[in-house]
């Protein structure tokens, strides 16, 4: 399973190193299709039409933020209980009602005033910290790979005797 989950981590990596156009519209595409995938969950993946929008609000590429929610699906995991916590800090306590009055067969309702709002501030706000790193990470990464790419292209000049 890990051998599966880390080829296709990697098969995603060489496709964004390898998209065409400028390293800033690539990696603002990426950062968007990060930030996106993190506030999809406690929307019901009605987030996920926003990424086409925002996309050309921001000019930035589809394909690469495409990848990024696809990437996002398996790093999610790992922030989950760090989104719900941080919400909790921001804003405070849950809404508390009384369960005797709560209706039968409603209990995701109830779950979801309680806390999908904690935990859907938390996400918004580490979704925006995980996008500003992977916009960093991912433009660097893009310049030094065509970088090192020109340099191999160019051809070398031998001295002269």
């Amino acid at each position: 399973m890990w051998k599966k989950t880390y080829r296709k981590l990697k098969y995603e990596y060489y496709k964004v190193l390898r998209m065409k156009g400028a390293p800033a519209f690539v990696a603002r595409g990426f950062s968007l299709g990060i930030f996106i995938e993190f506030i999809t969950l406690p929307t019901f993946g009605i987030a996920f039409l926003l990424l086409f929008p925002l996309c050309k609000l921001f000019r930035a590429s589809l394909p690469a933020g495409l990848v990024a929610f696809v990437i996002g699906k398996l790093i999610l995991p790992l922030f989950i209980l760090i989104n719900y916590n941080i919400g909790y800090v921001l804003i405070g306590k849950p809404l508390q009602e009384n369960l005797i009055h709560q209706e039968p067969g409603m209990p995701w309702l109830h779950w979801m005033k309680e806390k999908g709002l904690v935990y859907f501030t938390g996400s918004a706000i580490m979704g925006l910290i995980v996008a500003l790193a992977s916009y960093f990470l991912v433009l660097t990464g893009l310049l030094l790979y065509r970088r090192k790419k020109l340099r191999r292209s160019l051809p070398e000049e031998s001295p002269t005797p």
